[in-house]
């Protein structure tokens, strides 16, 4: 009888079925990896694949998007000047143009709106994980100006139209409700968006919260010698893309 190799993904199967067995209490927080041969797709089928570009290959270069935003700059200077709202007495100034969230003084005692909107092309195969990390991805903007709380988010997705009817009524489902539960991780919720046909797959969102001034930082005072925090290890999009080309048939 010939040996039986058990692949990682046959690992990762079982590893969850022992854990459902036992009645451990992780079992919730643990999902099966994807595997499109269980949703009656192709074995072939990899979501990565309705993009020309890579994950965040869809940004337009820094200095490309200042210079197109030069004109709207100046309109945003010219109205902040006579729009700053006033929190205990002192100026509350518009944030936005090239920073993670835009801040808008409220009319309302001192209270501003911030608010941040980001999408990119697929960087996972798996629908689900592909929808958290989107979701995860546009709460990062919020929490790197020290904004701990989310008040609503809304989601962005462009069904590509490459998908065939079947593939798109079962990874869009999964994909919005990875957004959504990772929106819950965060203790917010997911209350709309807009969803259009597009030749690649976007997916994306936005979130919003109301706050007071103090509440949030400007993250435009670094100097030499302060600590950068990484909140992930680097390189993990050369190693994606790589497993990726490992896939690729010559």
């Amino acid at each position: 009888m010939g040996d039986y190799q058990v692949t990682g993904v046959q690992q990762d199967v079982l590893g969850a079925v022992q854990l459902e067995l036992g009645g451990n209490p992780n079992t919730l927080a643990l999902r099966r990896p994807f595997d499109p041969l269980a949703h009656d797709l192709e074995a072939s089928f990899r979501l990565t694949r309705f993009a020309d570009l890579k994950g965040r290959g869809c940004k337009v270069p820094q200095e490309v998007l200042n210079k197109l935003v030069e004109g709207l700059q100046q309109d945003y200077n010219s109205a902040a000047e006579h729009e700053h709202a006033h929190f205990m007495h002192m100026a509350i100034p518009r944030i936005g143009i090239g920073l993670d969230c835009s801040v808008t003084p409220l009319r309302h005692g001192g209270l501003c709106l911030v608010q941040t909107t980001d999408f990119f092309y697929p960087l996972v195969d798996d629908p689900y994980m592909m929808g958290k990390i989107a979701c995860a991805n546009v709460l990062s903007d919020l929490y790197a100006m020290g904004v701990t709380e989310c008040d609503n988010m809304l989601m962005l997705l462009g069904v590509s139209t490459k998908m065939t009817e079947k593939e798109r009524d079962v990874v869009i489902p999964l994909i919005m409700r990875g957004f959504k539960d990772s929106a819950l991780e965060a203790g917010t919720t997911v209350t709309g968006g807009q969803t259009v046909v597009n030749p690649w797959c976007t997916i994306g969102g936005v979130a919003t919260t109301v706050c007071q001034p103090n509440e949030y930082i400007v993250p435009d005072n670094a100097v030499v010698g302060d600590v950068l925090v990484l909140t992930k290890p680097l390189g993990t999009q050369v190693a994606v893309n790589a497993h990726q080309w490992l896939d690729l048939v010559r």
